[in-house]
């Protein structure tokens, strides 16, 4: 899932930034123009969680760079490996050199600094609330640009009246296997698995 979910990342962006080819849209049912400028950052600072270490990354690095930006990226100490396998595959592939820089570190240490920066403008950040909330401390004084993703939880509810044969499968897949039922992606480690079951039922 990792691999070609990153691939399909590069991909859609790099095709995506070209169907903005107008600041200007006519706007016929109400007679006017809608008219919007995108312009780059400068540097976009983004961290990245463990859980999809290459896929979560490139979700983030690749619509930075189309929109014209450059990166300062901080991935899970516990997936640096990932990252910096993933920079020597975009060096290959012929981006300049400064345009996606990876730092290692924890993050009290290394985030902090990334997110605290007057220069960097931008952050974006996939991982808990308690440190969404220190990156908003730690952003406010110098009014960045923000883009949270923050962790989910997702309940399934299962009534007296259910067909307990289908229900039942496609719960546990939801839990687990999360997309295809005969492959299991991370062992249910995803913002978007189901995380408890309450059943109005009773069982015994």
């Amino acid at each position: 899932m990792d691999i070609p979910r990153s691939v399909q990342n590069f991909r859609f962006f790099a095709s995506s930034i070209l169907h903005h080819t107008s600041e200007c849209t006519q706007m016929d049912h109400v007679g006017c123009l809608h008219y919007t400028v995108r312009a780059p950052v400068g540097i976009a600072g983004l961290i990245s969680p463990w859980n999809l270490p290459l896929y979560l990354l490139t979700w983030k690095v690749a619509p930075a760079i189309a929109a014209g930006n450059t990166v300062i990226a901080k991935p899970s100490e516990l997936t640096s490996v990932t990252a910096w396998m993933m920079c020597k595959l975009l060096e290959r592939a012929g981006v300049p050199p400064g345009v996606v820089n990876i730092v290692f570190g924890t993050g009290p240490r290394v985030g902090e600094a990334l997110v605290s920066h007057p220069e960097v403008p931008l952050i974006s950040f996939t991982g808990s609330q308690p440190t969404a909330e220190r990156i908003t401390q730690l952003s406010a004084p110098h009014c960045k640009k923000l883009s949270l993703e923050l962790g989910g939880k997702n309940p399934a509810i299962i009534f007296e009246d259910a067909n307990l044969k289908e229900c039942i499968p496609t719960t546990v897949q939801s839990s687990f296997a999360n997309q295809l039922p005969e492959r299991s992606f991370n062992n249910g480690n995803l913002v978007i698995s189901c995380c408890s079951l309450k059943p109005s039922m009773d069982f015994s």
